[in-house]
């Protein structure tokens, strides 16, 4: 399981699957790589660094992402 780096701070949103998927298919665009994992979904880069993790919910996602990513 992959955490976070310390020296960037999280967001929390939830999202709507259509939503999330949409936010996937542009962080693919910019060379991201979005890897399934049990329980959602992990946004890495090419050095394994954690930006974004989604985790399934009832009729959404929760989402924590770091703070530079969704602005």
């Amino acid at each position: 399981m992959l955490k976070f780096q310390k020296r960037h701070t999280t967001v929390t949103r939830i999202w709507s699957k259509p939503q999330t998927q949409q936010v996937f298919k542009q962080l693919r665009a910019e060379g991201l790589t979005v890897n399934k994992i049990n329980n959602g979904y992990e946004v890495v880069n090419d050095n394994n660094v954690l930006f974004l993790k989604a985790m399934n919910g009832t009729n959404s996602y929760l989402i924590r992402s770091v703070d530079f990513l969704l602005n």
